[in-house]
């Protein structure tokens, strides 16, 4: 009896599992779109898809909207368990092409680990910082990123997406402009991304460079901690559950860090909200 029991209980998880798994594909070749936003109705949180473009929804948690750098957002009216997302195709402007000559070298930013983190939980974000371009030459090429990581220990890689938006008098453009899926390791690391094959043009009013989570399985991990309330009580060994990886920040005079949540930007780092300001610890490698 115990064993049929068991069989049914089995037969229904995974019958739940399969109702409430969608995949998200290009509508054009149908391949799978990895890592793609999954905006969830009246949750404060998102998801993304695995690597094979699909993930599991909870059975009280319903599709918004489905977004992915470089294809148009999709509205979700009812649940299907495949959805294609159209590629987006802007009006490509007459532009100088030139290649960088990689005569001179110059950096901006700092690379410090230990003043503050940026980590995520369930309820995920987006940060970004102004990297200001002070360089007297006229054409500046980003060749290489390093950025501190650190990684929990039961995960072996996380991935996170390294973002960029132009610098409209000071604040984030609409559009991402670039959009650079990043795999860092486990521990605590200097993840480097090199571009020197595919140089990023840094303009004179600089670009706001930044992290975004991907909340998927692959960078989830849970972990037991101690909760301090306002009040003085504390609530101890609680299982939590994180999103790999984490991020470092230093102390600075001025801010530029801004975050985003899924609806605009904002600063973190106001004199309402924190007496100290702080810069995200991310150093360029540029060229001309």
């Amino acid at each position: 009896m115990i064993k049929i029991f068991i069989t049914t209980l089995l037969i229904k998880s995974m019958f739940v599992y399969f109702q409430n798994r969608i995949t998200v594909l290009d509508a054009e070749n149908h391949k799978p779109i990895p890592y793609a936003k999954i905006i969830l109705k009246d949750k404060d949180y998102y998801k993304n898809t695995e690597e094979d473009g699909g993930t599991v929804l909870d059975e009280n948690e319903d599709l918004s909207e489905i977004q992915s750098f470089g294809y148009e957002n999709l509205k979700v009216e009812k649940f299907q368990q495949t959805y294609l997302l159209q590629p987006k195709f802007n009006e490509i402007k007459t532009v100088e092409i030139t290649n960088p000559k990689f005569e001179k070298s110059f950096t901006v930013g700092r690379i410090k680990k230990k003043d503050i983190g940026f980590s995520a939980l369930k309820r995920s974000w987006l940060v970004v910082d102004l990297f200001k371009n002070e360089i007297p030459d006229d054409k500046i090429y980003i060749k290489k990123i390093k950025i501190p990581t650190q990684v929990h220990k039961t995960i072996k890689e996380a991935t996170f997406n390294l973002v960029f938006y132009e610098n409209i008098n000071g604040k984030p453009s609409e559009e991402r402009r670039k959009n650079i899926v990043v795999t860092c390791k486990s521990g605590k690391n200097i993840t480097e991304i090199d571009l020197t094959k595919n140089p990023i043009p840094f303009p004179k009013e600089g670009l706001f460079i930044g992290f975004e989570w991907i909340v998927n399985k692959q960078n989830t991990y849970s972990y037991v901690t101690d909760i301090h309330y306002p009040d003085g009580t504390k609530k101890e060994n609680v299982s939590q559950k994180g999103t790999a990886p984490t991020f470092k920040g230093y102390e600075c005079i001025i801010s530029n860090v801004m975050a985003n949540d899924n609806v605009n930007w904002h600063s973190i780092f106001t004199a309402k909200t924190r007496k100290t300001a702080y810069s995200i610890s991310m150093q360029l490698e540029l060229t001309n």
